[in-house]
């Protein structure tokens, strides 16, 4: 497989000059446009076409703006793996009362089809790929992947402990035990490139292990 540094390679086309009076934006606010151009140009034109110059016309920004924010691809691809994954935490907005299904089917809702994981997907593809050559990228999908998410639902087993709600003896292998249930298996995502699971599968999924989970719990 191509390294990173040939499946993003660089391409100096010059971006285009706005006409008028300039967009007046702090660093934080181009930051958000910047890393809110990556799901839609991605759909364009692929992996391959995901250069810097790219992303930069994509987000209406010169090269050196972009550069300025995100030093290389590698610090604008960790950049959009903690953003995509910042909303996978728990949901200040439930009753305190709510049960721990509840909340563990709030939780999950953030991995509806409909919110665009094809991006995420492919980055995972190259992360275990090339983590050799590129560890901080393999790193930061496997944090803010797979061990914050494990963290997530650790946090609600001992806090439905706590409660009462569950017996747990150890949270952490319950926390690892659960996703594992409650996940469509990710090598099928990994592998499969032209093919997604139906939400249908899904939620299917996601019933059958929680309910599993909590009967043998119990």
């Amino acid at each position: 497989m191509a390294r990173i540094a040939q499946a993003v390679g660089e391409n100096d086309d010059p971006v285009p000059v706005r006409k008028g009076r300039p967009v007046v934006m702090d660093a934080e606010e181009r930051r958000d446009v910047i890393l809110g151009a990556l799901d839609d140009h991605f759909h364009e034109v692929g992996l391959a076409g995901m250069t810097m110059a790219a992303v930069a016309r994509r987000a209406g920004m010169s090269k050196q703006t972009l550069y300025g924010l995100f030093q290389d691809r590698d610090t604008l691809f960790d950049a959009y793996i903690e953003r995509r994954f910042a909303r996978c935490a728990p949901m200040p907005d439930l009753p305190e009362d709510a049960s721990f299904a509840v909340r563990l089917r709030k939780l999950f809702m953030i991995d509806e089809p409909g919110d665009r994981w094809d991006l995420p997907i492919a980055l995972f593809r190259l992360a275990i790929a090339e983590a050799a050559q590129h560890p901080r990228l393999s790193r930061r999908c496997l944090e803010e992947g797979p061990r914050n998410k494990q963290a997530i639902v650790r946090a609600e087993i001992e806090r439905a402990c706590a409660r009462g709600e569950l017996r747990v003896g150890d949270p952490a292998a319950a926390a690892t035990l659960l996703l594992d249930m409650l996940n469509l298996p990710v090598i099928e995502a990994l592998i499969m490139t032209d093919e997604h699971p139906c939400q249908t599968a899904r939620k299917a999924r996601f019933e059958l292990g929680l309910r599993v989970f909590l009967n043998g719990i119990s």
